[in-house]
């Protein structure tokens, strides 16, 4: 049984279908759902109620929120109940049911009478598109020049900052990493240290230095016995799990990796400096 809550509405007007369908307690039933064509009417919203069961029936129930654009009088609309049997699915239609669209457009008798307005009208002054289109042509060439001749200059002065920025900010987390594990001897303190310093590097050297092991970070240094003896006390620490007996030796291999990461950056500051490119 399928029945709208009211019998005639206005274009736009939301209007509710109740739909209801009694059935056997072991029938299974589907009622439609929102990809149903509701033609002549558009779904706005819908709601489901829980199958309720009393002795051998049961009962299912929806209601639909539906509202319509159409301009006839009479509009009508019988929903469908979906019932599962076996490999078969069975469709059983309510009897249709209508509303009577209000009309709120009176006829307009023809011919229409026309009045004469003979007064000028003002008229808004029309933006200069071709006088715009020369200012920003304009300013592009003066940046274009200005990129020109400053060009250099400026992207020298930025990568300066960057890596200043860069440096500044590995310093203050290195150096507090640093300082925990005087205090604390935390082995995650020397780990996320290390993480840090290879982090660092793999930007300022432009290299995947943070997925190297030890023995490849020490040879694309040239074997450098600082970062050697640095790197290998670390791991020593870190992988060994030696805290007391080794915490003076981990202290300064931290201060050896912060001294290189330091010589580096200063390298790469003094090549960005005097780099014509």
């Amino acid at each position: 049984m399928g029945i709208f809550s009211k019998d005639t509405l206005k274009i736009g007007e939301q209007v509710q279908y109740i739909l209801v369908h009694k059935h056997p307690a072991e029938q299974e039933v589907i009622l439609p759902s929102d990809k149903y064509d509701f033609s002549p009417f558009e779904l706005v919203r819908k709601a489901f109620f829980p199958t309720s069961t009393s002795g051998d029936t049961s009962t299912d129930s929806a209601v639909y929120t539906l509202r319509t654009f159409a301009t006839y009088s009479n509009q009508q609309l019988a929903l469908p109940v979906y019932v599962l049997h076996q490999q078969d699915t069975l469709e059983i239609f309510a009897p249709s049911r209508a509303v009577h669209l209000r009309q709120l457009v009176q006829e307009v008798k023809e011919p229409l009478q026309l009045k004469a307005n003979l007064k000028l009208a003002p008229v808004e002054k029309r933006f200069n598109w071709p006088e715009l289109l020369l200012w920003v042509l304009a300013i592009l060439t003066f940046l274009s020049l200005i990129w020109l001749v400053f060009g250099q200059s400026i992207r020298r002065r930025y990568k300066l900052y960057q890596l200043k920025k860069d440096n500044v900010y590995f310093s203050s987390r290195f150096n507090a990493h640093k300082d925990r594990f005087e205090k604390t001897g935390a082995l995650i303190s020397i780990e996320k240290g290390v993480s840090l310093w290879k982090n660092y590097l793999t930007k300022l050297e432009d290299s995947a230095i943070n997925s190297f092991t030890t023995k490849e970070i020490v040879e694309f240094y040239n074997n450098d016995e600082e970062i050697n003896t640095a790197l290998r006390i670390c791991d020593k620490a870190i992988y060994g799990n030696l805290q007391s007996e080794f915490e003076g030796e981990a202290n300064l291999a931290l201060s050896m990796l912060r001294r290189v990461a330091k010589d580096r950056y200063r390298t790469h500051r003094e090549l960005t400096k005097h780099a014509r490119t």
